[in-house]
């Protein structure tokens, strides 16, 4: 009954929140078994725009009778919160169900950015995204790399593990090619076979800073994407479209709850922001700053780099990386005589905040819900097919067979 209510559920939705996307698909003509229902609020696109172009990919089992999986698309607002964008509900998560799911996804984002993608290794978005999104860039969560990493060494040492590992996260943080190169080297040396076999189909420029071109902000992981499969934890169980009304609500809760919050904000960055730049602006360093111009300037740290204001860059190419102030950047600010609110990216400033979360995403009553017949049903659910590895029950012959 559930999944043949999506067709009232995704009617409603549009009547009272115009302007999001839906997409309902299931076989019309022959088995009228369920596909797929991709949902993106209108509140959740208007407010993407004003989120940093960083959107993380993922994907999670549901608990219900008839299992399938949530693949969701999420952001990071202004102050370093969660940011739901889209998400659909699928059969099982394939090459086929990605690639709808991104297609549908570049009918809900701004096609005017450079986005970059976080998410795991699965063949499905490696594949998928040059085509749908050419000039995106996609960017490996580390954290399953670790995982895989660690998979390969499932017998040897533990200190060792742990220390290939370290060597790992060692020559994805190096900020240049020649500091990679030193870091891919001893890890290599100190892995042998192990390490070559883990890098073969291992393209630096999708987890390695020194390589990687687009913008992710310092974000390595796909922390936002499991952070939304753990926020939606208690619904997983649900029929599909209790499911589906439950993110809605969610959603619709942490937007009102956020507009609230920020309009008492007085100061103009971000709360967790504006702690990072107090934090970097009072720590207390000897290093002597030489000026060039108004602009550029030489901090003498160890080894000293140029900073260039004007340009928002550093040679210690941590403020390329992360989006945000350095510390020698901060040093070189104190005798700009420059604006400091200038030197950070508008996603982080307080007004920009607010905008994301400007627009509501409003309830959907049930009071005109039809009833239930099971004579007009057209939608039918998807086959539950048994999670790999698992073995098919035997049988047991009762007396007498």
């Amino acid at each position: 009954m559930s999944f043949d209510q999506l067709r009232w559920y995704s009617n409603v939705v549009m009547e009272y929140n115009p302007g999001s996307y839906i997409n309902l698909d299931f076989d019309e003509h022959n088995t009228r078994r369920f596909n797929r229902h991709f949902i993106s609020f209108k509140a959740s696109i208007d407010g993407f725009k004003h989120c940093r172009p960083l959107l993380f990919l993922d994907g999670t089992f549901l608990k219900g009778r008839f299992k399938g999986n949530l693949l969701a698309a999420t952001a990071k607002d202004g102050n370093e919160g969660l940011f739901p964008v889209a998400f659909a509900i699928v059969d099982s998560e394939n090459v086929q169900n990605w690639a709808s799911f991104l297609q549908n996804l570049a009918n809900v984002v701004d096609g005017d950015r450079v986005l970059t993608f976080v998410s795991d290794r699965h063949v499905g978005i490696i594949e998928s995204l040059p085509t749908v999104f050419p000039t995106a860039y996609l960017a490996f969560c580390m954290q399953h790399l670790q995982r895989n990493l660690k998979d390969k060494m499932k017998y040897v040492n533990k200190l060792y593990r742990v220390g290939m590992v370290s060597k790992l996260r060692a020559c994805a943080y190096a900020p240049t090619v020649t500091a990679f190169s030193e870091k891919i080297d001893a890890f290599i040396q100190s892995g042998r076979h192990i390490a070559i076999n883990f890098l073969q189909d291992l393209e630096p420029h999708r987890w390695a800073n020194a390589y990687f071109r687009g913008k992710r902000y310092g974000e390595m992981c796909s922390n936002a994407a499991e952070s939304f499969n753990n926020w939606i934890k208690e619904v997983r169980n649900l029929p599909i479209t209790h499911l589906v009304d439950a993110i809605k609500t969610q959603e619709m809760n942490q937007m009102s709850e956020r507009r609230g919050a920020s309009s008492t904000w007085a100061g103009a960055m971000c709360p967790v922001m504006e702690s990072k730049l107090d934090k970097a602006y009072s720590d207390e360093r000897s290093w002597i700053v030489s000026q060039s111009n108004d602009d550029v300037f030489e901090v003498h740290s160890h080894p000293s780099v140029l900073v260039d204001i004007g340009k928002c860059t550093c040679s210690c190419f941590q403020w390329q990386i992360n989006g945000f102030p350095c510390q020698h950047a901060m040093v070189a600010f104190r005798n700009s005589g420059n604006n400091l609110n200038a030197l950070v990216e508008p996603y982080f400033h307080v007004s920009t905040y607010q905008l994301s979360y400007f627009h509501t995403i409003y309830p959907i009553p049930t009071v005109e819900k039809p009833h239930a017949n099971l004579k007009n049903y057209v939608i039918l659910p998807s086959v539950v097919c048994r999670p790999p590895g698992r073995p098919k029950k035997k049988r047991i012959p009762s007396k007498g067979e």
